[in-house]
């Protein structure tokens, strides 16, 4: 019964495409904000030093001349947030790979597909934060300088299990240096993409699902294994097991199949046993992916804030207090 239900889904998801399509617009007027983001990555991108430690936040951005050629990822031309998924019932591969029981964190990871002005799109993992922000990996939501025509988050709860379109967002700062992308719910969609008002279903996976990065206890830095999302043949996340034979670092190469055109899992959070956020993988322009921890996430989260690019409340109480005076 099972196996009918997720094949009536995922028919159903695929009988949305064209719609979603529809109501994408080809061509949107970019904001005051939005212009001036150009504008300003545009002066900066011969300037970004790779030693330079202050982040410029939502403005610091750099142009890539090589990196439509990267190695590491393909641009799918498309402007279907759908598009490039496994509908089909095949069996997944798991070479190397243990599946366990989904943890409360898998709730609180997202599938961010993001388009772009010149119709290419991008896909990878994200992490739901309070109030509605996401985190994911900076080159997944910036192009060559060409604004983000809009990102939509898809996730999953413990009822259904196949993720779902869940709401359109917008960029909110990117560091080029640390790998990090903010993004912030603009509004709230049903599961295919189409815009509508919050309801109950939104407001508990807000609520209950966010991720913390500020947990004040130690990590002890020794793990044998580490938890991250996988996806499964219906689309839904499951649970990974992944022995660290090395360094924590090392897995930030981990070969993925997750997204069609992608070696790599950018944006994937991963988890120590009771479920503590030990880092994502990020990457800037030239792609190549490395660990960022959950301290220096909490950091990044916190000079935005002190850069009053984020005004979020529980930054205010989170984030340490500057000292009077000090810059």
């Amino acid at each position: 019964m099972k196996k009918i239900w997720y094949v009536l889904f995922a028919v159903f998801l695929m009988g949305s495409e064209d719609k979603i399509e529809e109501s994408v617009p080809k061509t949107i007027p970019l904001t005051k904000e939005q212009r001036a983001l150009l504008e300003e990555s545009s002066k900066q991108s011969d300037s970004m030093k790779p030693k330079q430690k202050n982040i410029k936040g939502s403005i610091q951005l750099k142009h890539s001349k090589n990196s439509s050629k990267s190695n590491n990822t393909k641009e799918i031309r498309s402007e279907n947030p759908y598009e490039g998924y496994n509908f089909s019932q095949k069996k997944q591969k798991q070479n190397h790979t243990r599946l366990v029981g989904n943890e409360d964190w898998i709730y609180g990871t997202a599938v961010i597909t993001t388009t772009f002005l010149d119709g290419v799109i991008k896909r990878s993992y994200g992490i739901l934060l309070h109030d509605g922000l996401y985190l994911t990996s900076a080159n997944m939501v910036y192009n060559k300088n060409i604004y983000p025509r809009t990102s939509y988050a898809m996730m999953q709860d413990d009822n259904i299990p196949p993720f779902i379109c869940i709401a359109k967002l917008s960029v909110k700062a990117l560091d080029l240096q640390r790998g990090l992308a903010v993004l912030e719910t603009l509004e709230y969609t049903d599961a295919y993409c189409n815009i509508r008002e919050k309801s109950f279903y939104h407001d508990q996976i807000y609520s209950k699902n966010w991720i913390d990065v500020f947990d004040p206890r130690e990590l002890d830095e020794q793990y044998s294994v580490l938890y991250s999302a996988t996806i499964s043949p219906i689309n839904s996340f499951q649970t990974k097991i992944t022995p660290l034979k090395g360094k924590i670092e090392d897995l930030a190469r981990e070969s993925t199949s997750s997204f069609e055109g992608y070696k790599y899992s950018y944006g994937k959070g991963y988890y120590t046993k009771d479920g503590r956020l030990v880092g994502i993988v990020g990457a800037n322009i030239d792609d190549e992916p490395h660990i960022v921890k959950t301290k220096e996430i909490a950091n990044f989260l916190c000079e935005l804030k002190d850069k009053k690019i984020l005004e979020n409340h529980f930054l205010q109480i989170l984030c340490p207090q500057k000292e009077l005076g000090e810059k």
